[in-house]
């Protein structure tokens, strides 16, 4: 009995839920990787949920991070060393939940969450990533979990 589970679960289980049919809508997408699934590196990722975090956390960061200089200019060496300090942390509360979502994301195309460490490879390892990231998830279970739905 043993050797039929283990025969069998070699194969992925068709769900009937199918992919999302609907992009998740930007506030959505940053409401769960920002609050609900901050430190959450289990599970499925969709494209939307990926896309529009991750676009999110790279204008908010620029933003910030763009001020924050701006005023350590206008005011001299003690303001900015404070601004520079405060963009640091400002980075670095988007990065967990970043590599979270990224993580989450490997998941839904089948690759494990490691894979991002392809990225130290200039150019063909960030060609891999990206290519991973903008493919299509797969449309049945898999080892990481049931499909990423878009309707909240």
């Amino acid at each position: 009995m043993v050797e039929r589970e283990t025969y069998l679960s070699k194969f992925p289980v068709r769900s009937g839920q199918g992919r999302p049919t609907q992009m998740m809508r930007p506030s959505s997408a940053i409401e769960i990787c920002a609050q609900e699934k901050y430190f959450e590196f289990s599970g499925r990722a969709s494209r939307s949920e990926f896309g529009f975090f991750f676009l999110f956390s790279l204008l908010f960061a620029t933003v910030i991070n763009s001020i924050l200089y701006y005023i350590g200019d206008l005011f001299g060496a003690w303001v900015a060393t404070i601004a520079n300090a405060l963009s640091l942390i400002a980075t670095l509360l988007f990065i967990i939940p970043l590599l979270a979502v990224s993580t989450r994301r490997l998941h839904d195309v089948g690759k494990s969450g490691w894979y991002i460490l392809i990225g130290i490879i200039p150019l063909l390892g960030w060609y891999l990533l990206f290519k991973a990231y903008i493919n299509e998830g797969e449309d049945s279970l898999n080892a990481y979990g049931k499909l990423p739905i878009n309707d909240v």
